[in-house]
């Protein structure tokens, strides 16, 4: 019964994937795709929410255009962001409590756009500094050689950041 289980499995995934095998033109569109989804664009004129200050407050307009960066990923560590970016005020009206009046709400504008880290400087840990080239967080070369100019009974390791003591496990820093 197995045995016809599996054959019956094998017959159908063998038929399946046939028929979906791509042909060269659906790869090369494929591929032409992956590329431009990496070009990091903008700015341009998109639609975005106003969120208003505080909840059961209504705003209207819900939303207005806005300059904005669009692209996707730069690089497995970067995304398409605002380098550069202004806040302007858009009038709105305000209704709170059966009230309507007349407000300012901030929406921000990208006016130029670049490849940015994902990660930043807070996801590193103890003694780690982030390097915005590699867009990723790394021990400091100084917190290594100070260790290493305590002597031999330190050692340094390179993914904690710490200098540990080879005589009590203690933490020179």
């Amino acid at each position: 019964m197995r045995t016809i289980v599996y054959l019956a499995f094998f017959a159908f995934f063998t038929l399946a994937t046939a028929e979906c095998k791509m042909t060269r033109g659906d790869r090369k569109r494929l591929q032409d795709a992956a590329q431009l989804k990496d070009e990091c664009k903008g700015p341009t004129q998109q639609l975005v929410h106003l969120l208003p200050p505080e909840a059961n407050i209504m705003v209207i307009p819900a939303v207005t255009f806005a300059s904005r960066c669009s692209g996707y990923l730069c690089t497995e560590k970067t995304r398409c962001s605002a380098t550069k970016s202004e806040v302007r005020e858009v009038k709105v009206a305000y209704t709170a409590d059966g009230n309507t009046t007349c407000k300012m709400i901030p929406v921000e504008d990208h006016i130029e756009c670049g490849c940015k880290c994902i990660a930043g400087k807070e996801q590193c840990k103890g003694h780690e500094e982030f390097d915005e080239a590699e867009c990723e967080c790394k021990c400091p070369e100084s917190a290594r050689k100070n260790c290493k100019d305590l002597g031999t009974a330190y050692d340094w390791f390179n993914g904690s950041c710490t200098c540990v003591s080879r005589v009590d496990g203690s933490l020179a820093f």
